[in-house]
């Protein structure tokens, strides 16, 4: 028959017309990503992280560059997390290396950046950097403490014998 395969197009035209929209309006409206979605930057939680160099060792680019510092009580703690966003391959190998999830994607995939030296992340917030002074002021005084402690305990030792 005759016009049958414009009957056909209109019908499907007509049907993608009434139907669900599946575009987004890019800037304004995002794609939301999976539980999956392997990109955009890492998130390092300060709390749960212990200074294993674990994630570092485990990235095949050494897109991940630790500055670790011993306190006082000789426990270490991260100063410095830079995460190289240019080097990094999005392989998730430091994210698995990381035992106590301190590390994790956020869901952002609009990374572009008209600069290079704009790809380094420095992933020690402020507040992180707080937290890293305190333990350190915190490890301080109890080595004091315990130092004060054996000098007592020397000292009365001492004046037993």
């Amino acid at each position: 028959m005759f016009g049958e395969g414009l009957l056909t197009g209109m019908g499907v035209t007509w049907k993608h017309f009434w139907g669900k929209k599946e575009t987004f309006c890019y800037p304004e409206e995002k794609l939301p990503m999976t539980e999956r979605f392997r990109g955009g930057h890492l998130m390092f939680d300060h709390t749960k992280c212990v200074a294993c160099t674990l994630c570092s060792l485990a990235c095949p680019n050494q897109a991940i560059k630790l500055k670790i510092v011993p306190d006082a009580m000789k426990k270490r703690h991260i100063e410095s997390y830079v995460h190289l966003v240019g080097r990094c391959l999005y392989c998730n190998l430091c994210i698995e290396a990381c035992n106590f999830h301190a590390l994790s994607w956020d869901k952002n995939y609009a990374i572009s950046t008209w600069h290079k030296e704009e790809m380094d992340d420095e992933l020690v917030t402020a507040e992180g950097k707080e937290f890293f002074n305190e333990m350190m002021e915190k490890a301080k005084a109890e080595a004091e403490a315990k130092a004060k402690a054996e000098a007592d305990k020397q000292k009365n030792e001492g004046g037993d014998a």
